[in-house]
C-alpha cells in the first residue's frame, strides 16, 4: 500500500512539475517556475525551523521565513533586468539579519548556534532552489527550450537515482553503506541509482531535438559523467539530511507529499545536485549550449 501510495503522489507531483515547466516555456511566464520554487522552499523551510527546535537552537519563524520569498522573488527580478543583483543583496541582507536577530541572545553559545543556524538555513533551502531557476532560463536566444530541456533532465536524473536506490536497495540491498546515519542505505542501492541516473538523463535528452542528437552521439560521455556528479551530489544531500535527523531525532522531516515524507525529504539530493549540473552544463558545455 505505501508503494502505490509513493508511486501514485510521485506521478502527480512530476505531472504537475512538467505541466509548470512547459506552461512558462510555452508562454513566456518563466516566473511562474519561481511560484514553484516558492511552494517547495516554504515547506520545507518550515521543517527546518521544527528541526532546529527540536536540536534546542529555536530560530523565530516570522523573522526567518519572511526571507524565503523575499529571496525567491529576488533572483526572478534578476532575470529580467540587466546587471541586476537583487538577489545577491537580498541574500547579504538576510544573513547579515540573522547574525545581527541573535547577537543579543543569551548565553552566547546559544546566540552563536543560532545566528549559525538561520544563516546556514538560507543557504541550504532558497540559496540552492536558486540554481533550478537559473538552469531553467539560462537558453541561447536560438533556442529558447534549451534550459527548459536542462530543467527536465536534471529532474529525471535526480528521481532516477532516488528510484534506483530504493527498488535496488528494496530488492538486492544487502551491504549497509552508512550504518549510523541511514541503516536503510545500501551499495546495492547505491550502484542502482547511478544507473538510473544515467538512465533519467538519457530519457529527459530523448524528449528535446536540441538534445536528442547531442545526447545520443557525440555527448554520451558528458551524459556518463554529469551523471556520476549529479549521482554523488544527490547521495551526499540524502546523506547529510539523514544526519540531521538523526540529530533531530525524527525519522522524517514532515508530511508534504503521501509515502515520501516532509519536503525536505523530497528535495535533500536536489538541493545539492543543482549547483553540481549547473556549473557542469554552464561551463563545461557552455558553447554549445549557453
Amino acid at each position: 500500500m505505501n508503494v502505490i501510495k509513493r508511486v501514485a503522489s510521485a506521478l502527480i507531483a512530476g505531472g504537475i512539475v512538467f505541466g509548470i515547466l512547459y506552461v512558462g516555456t510555452r508562454y513566456g511566464v518563466q516566473w511562474i517556475v519561481g511560484i514553484l520554487i516558492l511552494v517547495v522552499a516554504y515547506p520545507a523551510a518550515v521543517e527546518y525551523l521544527q528541526l532546529m527546535r527540536r536540536l534546542e537552537v529555536p530560530l523565530a519563524a516570522p523573522e526567518f521565513l519572511i526571507w524565503i520569498p523575499v529571496l525567491v522573488f529576488s533572483y526572478i527580478i534578476d532575470s529580467y533586468m540587466v546587471d541586476s543583483h537583487f538577489g545577491d543583496t537580498a541574500l547579504l541582507l538576510a544573513m547579515a539579519y540573522q547574525v545581527l536577530r541573535y547577537l543579543r541572545s543569551m548565553p552566547h553559545r546559544t546566540g552563536f548556534l543560532q545566528a549559525v543556524a538561520g544563516v546556514f538555513g538560507l543557504l541550504y533551502i532558497p540559496w540552492l532552489l536558486r540554481f533550478f531557476y537559473l538552469i531553467y532560463i539560462n537558453s541561447p536566444p536560438d533556442q529558447p527550450r534549451v534550459g527548459a530541456t536542462h530543467a527536465l533532465v536534471v529532474l529525471l536524473m535526480v528521481w532516477g537515482y532516488d528510484s534506483g536506490a530504493y527498488l535496488f536497495g528494496s530488492v538486492f540491498g544487502r551491504h549497509q553503506a552508512f550504518r549510523r546515519i541511514s541503516p536503510n542505505k545500501t551499495w546495492e542501492g547505491i550502484i542502482g541509482g547511478f544507473l538510473l541516473t544515467i538512465l533519467g538523463a538519457l530519457l529527459g535528452a530523448s524528449l528535446s531535438p536540441a538534445w536528442r542528437e547531442f545526447a545520443f552521439w557525440e555527448g554520451f560521455p558528458h551524459i556518463l559523467a554529469s551523471s556520476f556528479l549529479v549521482g554523488l551530489a544527490v547521495q551526499l544531500g540524502d546523506v547529510f539530511e539523514s544526519k540531521l535527523k538523526r540529530a533531530a531525532g525524527v525519522k522524517d522531516s514532515g508530511t508534504f507529499l503521501p509515502g515520501h515524507g516532509g519536503a525536505l525529504d523530497r528535495i535533500d539530493g536536489l538541493l545539492f545536485a543543482l549547483p553540481v549540473f549547473f556549473f557542469y552544463y554552464s561551463y563545461v558545455l557552455f558553447p554549445r549550449f549557453m
